[in-house]
């Protein structure tokens, strides 16, 4: 009985993976939203330093290189966006980012990530987008050269 519950729970997994929806965003093309993203969100996803975007099922992933000036402009951009996103979050990893698609062999380097998802549905209607700037310490952007908007939590990443 313990191995008929262990397989179907495993086939229910490979299922759902098989059923998974993603392409890449062409870059040099407005991206536009599929109706779910806050205010906003839509703007900043089309700045013209965007390297490489993707999305799978309804999480979407944008990445960005530029220099501290642009960076700061997004992330100020970033922390103006209200409505569905309950807090602003910028996570910090060390090393350099890559931008590259879960299917992609090759990335390219990136300075910082947007990675944005739907996460609280009540009768049809989005309450909850997670939407999360993700940064890599060890670009070319110096961190300390970044003013944070205050109501931008910075937590440490790996």
């Amino acid at each position: 009985m313990l191995t008929v519950a262990l397989l179907g729970g495993a086939m229910t997994l490979a299922y759902e993976r098989a059923l998974a929806l993603g392409s890449d965003y062409p870059n040099g093309t407005p991206v536009r939203s599929t109706g779910h993203w806050p205010t906003g969100m839509e703007d900043l996803v089309n700045i013209t330093n965007r390297v490489h975007g993707f999305f799978v099922n309804d999480g979407d992933v944008f990445f960005f290189s530029g220099s501290a000036n642009s960076f700061t402009q997004f992330l100020q951009k970033y922390s103006e966006i209200q409505g569905t996103v309950e807090k602003h979050r910028l996570i910090l990893h060390e090393g350099a980012g890559e931008a590259k698609s879960p299917w992609a062999k090759t990335g390219r380097l990136c300075d910082w990530q947007l990675s944005g998802r739907g996460n609280g549905w009540n009768a049809g209607v989005l309450t909850n987008y997670d939407l999360v700037v993700h940064f890599w310490t060890g670009g070319h952007i110096q961190l300390a050269d970044i003013p944070i908007p205050k109501n931008v939590e910075v937590v440490g990443g790996k």
